[in-house]
């Protein structure tokens, strides 16, 4: 297989112009290639704010190779789908309108392709940049790794390994990962019924796109050095973004495994998740100290998420 020579980045926005111009300027200052050509793909989901402004802008800094696109249809999905209608490279990244990528951000993808030139599905290392200062009822560490996913810290080591043979997660995430074109192609569109829409949280639009690939016999790298950032703002440190994270990704994971569960059912609901919502609701009222207790709120809004997920699925 020759060398790579061509490089699509898809970025897909809503209402995040000053974020979305920092991963933008990330971009720029990252090392390009030899002999590649790389361009920058960015769907504006239907913005409010000065998006349009913020990609012309980096246009006018000298950055031609960066286009404009357009999907007024709310949801991630819908835009990543008119992006996947105008790629034209070889190699075809996805990353997020909230990070910044690594000076070797570009150059990690184009080697990683050429050194597996079998592999078509790639990813990379997602660093979360976490503030200086925690909230005392988060234990991200211990009791509740599984708040590294809101967070987007998807670190699987420092050795590159196929995905599920010593990682922990057995895809990428959607905010750093990479596929030969063929592959994209092959797979087809993403699932508009996943994901987020407008301000409303949803999830679930990468792995299941992932899942497929592996469906179809693909095998998946991970490639510690190809670096994304994740900065963990805010917003996403507060009880009330957590518990709705939780119930809307229990939600989106039970939509994207309906009918593949064949536990007992009540109403088109796995009964066992009904015992679960009990024991975690008992956890939160009986519990002492902030951190079990939201610990137990968090798992009762996942668990919620899942029952309403696999009810409305039966409608």
């Amino acid at each position: 297989m020759n060398s790579v020579t061509s490089l699509d980045i898809v970025i897909c926005t809503f209402n995040r112009a000053e974020r979305l111009a920092r991963v933008l300027d990330s971009l720029k200052a990252a090392r390009t290639p030899a002999g590649v050509q790389v361009q920058i793909i960015v769907v504006d989901n239907n913005s409010s704010d000065d998006t349009r402004r913020q990609v012309e802008r980096f246009k006018d800094l000298g950055n031609p190779r960066v286009r404009y696109l357009f999907e007024a249809q709310q949801g991630k999905s819908h835009a990543l789908n008119t992006a996947l209608r105008h790629i034209t490279a070889e190699l075809i990244a996805f990353t997020d309108d909230d990070v910044l990528v690594d000076e070797a951000y570009l150059t990690g993808i184009v080697d990683a392709a050429n050194r597996y030139p079998d592999c078509r599905c790639f990813g990379g290392k997602v660093v979360a940049l976490f503030p200086d200062e925690m909230p005392d009822w988060l234990d991200v560490q211990n009791t509740m790794p599984f708040l590294r996913s809101p967070f987007v810290d998807r670190q699987d080591g420092d050795l590159e390994v196929p995905y599920g043979q010593g990682t922990e997660y057995p895809t990428p995430g959607g905010c750093n990962m990479f596929f030969r074109r063929g592959a994209v192609e092959e797979n087809g569109p993403f699932r508009t019924d996943l994901g987020p829409t407008g301000r409303r949280l949803g999830f679930a639009e990468d792995s299941e796109y992932c899942a497929r690939l592996k469906d179809r016999g693909e095998q998946f790298m991970y490639i510690p050095s190809v670096v994304v950032k994740h900065p963990v703002y805010p917003e996403r440190l507060t009880k009330r973004y957590l518990l709705s994270w939780q119930y809307n990704c229990g939600r989106s994971e039970a939509r994207r495994h309906a009918g593949k569960d064949s536990s007992v059912r009540l109403l088109g609901v796995p009964r066992y998740l009904f015992r679960r919502a009990l024991t975690h609701f008992a956890g939160w009222i009986v519990s002492i100290g902030p951190r079990p207790r939201f610990y137990h709120r968090l798992r009762l809004a996942y668990t919620l998420g899942e029952i309403v997920g696999h009810s409305s699925s039966q409608a």
